[in-house]
């Protein structure tokens, strides 16, 4: 998965959901998807085989103002599927402020795969209903451009009315019992 992620107050399309809660609403976030780790992993039979991994994590970097900003993390793998195509099923998530969206699908040309589309199959926080696609297009081996096209986005709101994004963070670190 990739990411090119416009910040939210600029680069977020939205539009009312026309069934159900009125809160409900489309968000377009493009993102740049920056790899730091990518680690093809070989198992079961020696050699590119069917059921081996690719498993990738990085940062997701808005590149829409004057200075790159990052705004979030992503994370997934890849199981090869199809020898011939060198493609396979990957899944992997976004983390963002507002929450996490959830990514699904096939993709051919693993580790470094070609322009796809896959599903937003779920999510955290605002995005705890979310469906619709990302499409992922690959600028380098290690910087891929997202477009997630998110459906069902829902504003959740802390007790004083504020997204749990722009509630202040506690001042003094949380306490557990025992320790």
């Amino acid at each position: 998965m990739s990411a090119d992620v416009v910040p939210r107050k600029t680069a977020e399309t939205t539009a009312t959901h026309p069934a159900g809660d009125s809160s409900a609403r489309s968000r377009t976030i493009r993102v740049e998807a920056r790899l730091r780790v990518g680690e093809e992993l070989d198992l079961g039979a020696a050699g590119r085989s069917v059921g081996d991994q690719f498993v990738f994590s990085g940062n997701l970097v808005s590149t829409g103002g004057p200075e790159d900003r990052l705004v979030g993390r992503f994370g997934g793998f890849c199981v090869i599927t199809d020898l011939e195509r060198n493609a396979g099923q990957c899944s992997s998530t976004a983390v963002l402020p507002e929450g996490q969206i959830t990514v699904q699908g096939e993709q051919a040309g693993i580790p470094v795969p070609g322009p796809v589309v896959n599903a937003i199959t779920g999510g955290t926080g605002e995005f705890r209903e979310a469906r619709g696609q990302v499409t992922q297009r690959v600028s380098t081996p290690a910087t891929w451009h997202l477009t997630f096209e998110v459906l069902d986005v829902r504003p959740q709101r802390t007790g004083d009315g504020r997204s749990p994004s722009e509630a202040p963070m506690p001042t003094t670190p949380p306490s557990f019992p025992g320790k």
